[in-house]
């Protein structure tokens, strides 16, 4: 555990500038950025957003370091930082304007937004006028949202409290941090990341890495420090044993569930045991887990609790919620502080007027042979709902792809289905892929997987 003796005091974001010039706040490519630089950053931000009267904003940086500038300086502003991926055009009415670092941006799409690329704002006017962002913010709240895997992802309103609140329970869970930096394999735009990356690195005054990492490689160039390392399952269960083992003060993993094997293959690269995170962009953080055994139940963060009556959902009572929240995981309680996981709840949509269970039907498809993985979404077509396939086959099976074209697949596997699967419940759509499409948290998104059927539109579908 990377626990210090001494107590810390957490810095607050809106603080954030008031610390020493020389605090080093981020490192891009072995170089530091300092709180001298930050405040240039967010300066020159905050000057350019006073030129407009747009309040909603799309928060899209790829560098970690110019991301926290655009949000403290829209926050200082007055503006809502609404953190999305800004060319997703099913979600562009939730903003009006967009804050970008990516200078090679597709702007075709957003003719009709202000669009300020912060890498061409104009430095002969900057002054060193810093003192009026060190006051309090403007603005309160931003928005994220949730990956949505059987619907278009939903804005989620989080407060900067809440935000150093859930940074006050880990603290107060798992003590202060000695490290020397954060590295992440996760984007700072999902609540993840912004929580473990950002949040976590900036109230503890310990620098993180403005880049992502994702390989052994990259990581091992950083090994003469301190390192707490944030990622997900599948970079985990994807490390490499060929190659030298790299110590880290902490693995955290989030966006689902580790074997005890795979805690295992963790320990063996990094030299820890994962702390494992359950939790969601809604709730926040919930429990955490470090498999020293093959039954090491989750344990709730303090001043967290969840109320379970036998026939219905678990009900998550927490701090970081205005009220209780129904959980969508089944669960078993070993006691008031400490449960096991056992998947999701159904997921449930309609059909010709019938409920029916995307869960169940993943499952039963993913019991053929043929079937390496499968996603099930609800798809609009003509006014009614209708389901799509998304598959990957098995490595055995791979052959049918060029056996068959589509459609005759598509029959091949409907033919498979006719006696395990209802009418409503066989797909109307399929489509057959290589891999299916992850965001940097692992998760499957709902218009990822939508633009699969959009984008190659087939004929006898």
């Amino acid at each position: 555990m990377a626990h210090s003796s001494k107590t810390t005091t957490l810095v607050p974001l809106s603080q954030q500038l008031s610390r020493s010039e020389n605090d080093i706040i981020a490192f891009r490519k072995h170089q530091p950025l300092t709180v001298n630089d930050l405040k240039k950053q967010v300066w020159r931000i905050y000057s350019a957003l006073n030129h407009y009267s747009n309040q909603y904003w799309a928060l899209s940086m790829q560098d970690s370091f110019n991301f926290v500038a655009g949000l403290l300086a829209l926050l200082y502003a007055g503006k809502m930082p609404k953190l999305l991926n800004p060319y997703h055009q099913e979600i562009q009415h939730y903003y009006n304007g967009l804050l970008t670092d990516n200078i090679n941006s597709d702007e075709k799409f957003l003719t009709d937004k202000i669009i300020i690329q912060i890498n061409q704002l104009d430095d002969t006017t900057l002054v060193d006028d810093y003192q009026c962002l060190n006051t309090e913010f403007k603005q309160q709240i931003l928005t994220l949202f949730t990956s949505g895997s059987t619907g278009l992802p939903k804005p989620i309103d989080k407060s900067v409290s809440q935000l150093e609140k859930e940074i006050q329970i880990l603290i107060d869970n798992w003590g202060s941090f000695s490290n020397d930096l954060f590295v992440a394999s996760v984007s700072h735009e999902h609540m993840y990341g912004l929580t473990f990356k950002i949040m976590l690195s900036l109230s503890s005054k310990i620098p993180f890495l403005c880049e992502p990492v994702v390989y052994q490689e990259q990581l091992a160039k950083y090994q003469q420090k301190q390192i707490i390392y944030i990622t997900t399952p599948s970079i985990i269960k994807n490390l490499d044993n060929n190659l030298p083992p790299i110590k880290c003060d902490k693995v955290i993993s989030s966006g689902g569930k580790l074997s005890y094997k795979e805690a295992l293959y963790c320990q063996q690269n990094f030299n820890v045991l994962p702390n494992e995170i359950y939790g969601s962009s809604e709730t926040g953080i919930i429990a955490t887990r470090q498999q020293h055994t093959t039954t090491t139940p989750w344990q709730l963060f303090s001043s967290i609790h969840i109320e379970q009556a036998q026939t219905q959902q678990p009900l998550l009572i927490s701090p970081l919620l205005a009220k209780p929240e129904p959980l969508n995981d089944k669960i078993k309680k070993v006691d008031d502080r400490h449960f096991h996981l056992y998947g999701r709840q159904d997921k449930i949509v309609k059909i010709s007027e019938n409920r029916v269970s995307l869960t169940y039907i993943e499952r039963k498809i993913q019991q053929l042979k043929q079937v390496n993985e499968v996603i099930i979404i609800p798809l609009e077509q003509n006014n009614r709902t209708i389901l799509g396939a998304v598959i990957t086959l098995s490595p055995t099976y791979k052959s049918l792809l060029k056996q068959y074209n589509h459609l005759k697949l598509t029959q091949y596997f409907r033919l498979l289905l006719k006696d395990i699967l209802s009418l409503n419940e066989i797909p109307k759509k399929w489509r057959f892929v290589e891999l299916i499409p992850k965001n940097s948290q692992e998760k499957c998104t709902y218009i990822e997987l939508k633009a699969l059927f959009d984008a190659t539109k087939k004929n006898n579908e």
